[in-house]
């Protein structure tokens, strides 16, 4: 267990950590920062669409697509109150996967007790990562090159 988090959440946080580490030393680091952010635009659209297809069909991860993580913004708390559904791969990273490791990472989720809908969204995220690992064209091999974290 990493710190305050539940087996499941660190899963999570661990596979994440471990696919942005291999991904920023093996050209997918974003070139319009000077700072080394993993370009996840590229790769989902690698993925492509028949990716987020098979996403929304196996129905394994209804609450991140249908209403995905949210946002918290200072003095104004969790927003919005009603997500919009995701609509493609591109958002189900940006939106979905990469936002539930924020909300992990910057204290929006765990904190307190979790609700069905953290660990929902938590357990979702995860399974969607490692699909992603296993149908995108690159990655299976990049993060093979990495050893789990200890």
């Amino acid at each position: 267990m990493i710190g305050h988090l539940p087996e499941h959440a660190a899963a999570f946080m661990e596979l994440f950590a471990r696919l942005e580490h291999a991904m920023r030393r093996n050209g997918y680091a974003r070139n319009d920062r000077h700072v080394a952010f993993v370009d996840w635009r590229r790769f989902a659209n690698e993925l492509g669409g028949e990716f987020f297809a098979y996403i929304v069909s196996s129905q394994k991860a209804e609450t991140l697509v249908v209403e995905p993580p949210r946002v918290y913004y200072r003095g104004r708390g969790l927003q919005p109150n009603v997500q919009t559904p995701i609509i493609n791969v591109v958002q189900l990273f940006e939106r979905g996967v990469r936002q539930v490791r924020n909300n992990i990472v910057h204290g929006e989720k765990y904190v307190d007790l979790a609700t069905e809908r953290d660990d929902a969204l938590v357990t979702q995220a995860h399974w969607v990562l490692q699909q992603a690992i296993a149908r995108h064209p690159r990655a299976h091999a990049i993060l093979a090159r990495y050893e789990p974290m200890t």
